[in-house]
């Protein structure tokens, strides 16, 4: 959908039957149109794109891994539930899931005042009742449409759960895991055996599940879905969209318009403490937690300044998130590549590094065919350190 200026939206707010005509099959339309005072900075390409997937879920499962401020929970949480309603899917109870009843209740207040305060919305959507339910759970029912929002607090049992006649027919888990989620790892294995066990199942073939969040940790249940849907174990989609790409360019021009304005990003995080494996904004921003040493000949991403990126999701290179720990060895002069990573998975480019070891097993067959078998002698090792982009502090290994 292409930006509608102020005059347009206005003919279309003033014009009914043209207004929900329009906003009936379009996500990004339903969004401008009602929900007009959260946008503070123009869309960019992957916002488009998670409308799109909004509006056609070719997969039951989809996971959104975006960076911190990138406007995920306005799109993906508030709007989609209520465009998911007003809008061509007709969705009869929609389950809202976060890590805390109190983030349970921040959604189901945010919902609630769009219905209260956001005239438009009220008059199309409304009336509405609002209430808190005994098992916890803030609830919202839209009797015009029949449908009914519930937020909760996970790891509720919610077995059974029907709205009438309806199961629920979208799932939206929102940050579902924090930092002390994955301190213990039995509890690392229930969020696992709750997300698979009970939520998986408790809709039916029509249900959608839509799964937000950032990279908190190589265990959480974003990257045990990334890996699944990797391996085709699960049938879904996964998209990560970082603040800067492969080559430091920009995801979102609109709102981060210059370099400085990344750098002043990083200015107002923590710093890094010695031995600190990565920093806050390379896990939370960049989406890499890795902690992977690498010669800086292999490694070009690090030596390239940071730009403003295109308009397109074919002007990016992304391959986060990373969350990959070891040490990978380069040596030039032998033609040798030696790897050693803790989960290879969670650093996307390793594939690059294997096919070249296999060029260099290949080359050694041909030169010395007599020794390949024998123990390699051991050779002085070495690696060197290196920065996100220019003028960021390295990274330490423990």
């Amino acid at each position: 959908m292409k930006n509608m200026s102020k005059e347009a939206i206005e003919a279309v707010v003033n014009d009914i039957a043209v207004r929900r005509a329009l906003v009936y099959q379009n996500h990004e339309a339903f969004c401008r149109i009602y929900l007009q005072r959260h946008i503070t900075h123009e869309f960019a390409w992957f916002h488009k794109e998670m409308f799109r997937i909004t509006e056609e879920y070719q997969h039951k499962l989809s996971v959104f891994m975006a960076f911190r401020g990138s406007g995920k929970s306005t799109i993906l949480n508030l709007s989609n539930a209520l465009w998911s309603i007003l809008g061509k899917h007709q969705k009869k109870l929609i389950l809202i899931v976060s890590k805390t009843r109190l983030q349970s209740q921040s959604h189901f207040d945010n919902i609630k005042q769009e219905l209260e305060e956001n005239e438009l919305l009220k008059n199309d959507l409304g009336p509405f009742q609002a209430s808190k339910e005994d098992f916890g759970a803030y609830t919202i029912e839209i009797p015009k449409y029949g449908a009914k929002i519930m937020c909760i607090g996970a790891m509720q049992n919610i077995r059974g759960l029907k709205y009438r006649n309806h199961r629920p027919d979208l799932i939206i888990c929102d940050d579902i895991e924090d930092m002390n989620s994955f301190n213990d790892r039995n509890d690392i294995e229930k969020m696992y055996n709750w997300f698979m066990g009970e939520l998986w199942s408790i809709g039916d073939e029509k249900t959608n599940i839509v799964v937000l969040g950032n990279l908190l940790h190589r265990s959480s249940i974003v990257i045990s879905l990334h890996k699944a849907i990797r391996k085709k174990q699960m049938p879904g989609i996964f998209k990560a969209y970082p603040l800067l790409d492969d080559c430091n360019r920009i995801l979102w021009t609109a709102r981060y318009p210059t370099i400085e304005s990344i750098k002043e990003i990083e200015r107002g995080l923590p710093k890094p403490r010695m031995y600190e494996m990565y920093t806050v904004f390379a896990r939370e921003y960049l989406l890499d937690m890795s902690s992977v040493r690498i010669d800086e000949e292999m490694e070009e991403k690090f030596k390239m300044p940071i730009t403003l990126g295109g308009n397109r999701a074919e002007d990016f290179e992304i391959t986060v998130p990373r969350w990959g720990f070891g040490t990978i060895f380069h040596f030039p002069e032998q033609e040798e590549l030696i790897y050693n990573l803790e989960d290879d998975e969670g650093y996307p480019r390793i594939e690059m590094f294997k096919q070249l070891q296999e060029k260099y097993i290949e080359k050694d067959r041909k030169i010395h065919p007599e020794l390949y078998f024998n123990e390699p002698t051991t050779k002085k090792q070495e690696t060197y350190g290196f920065n996100d982009y220019p003028d960021r502090p390295s990274r330490y290994l423990i």
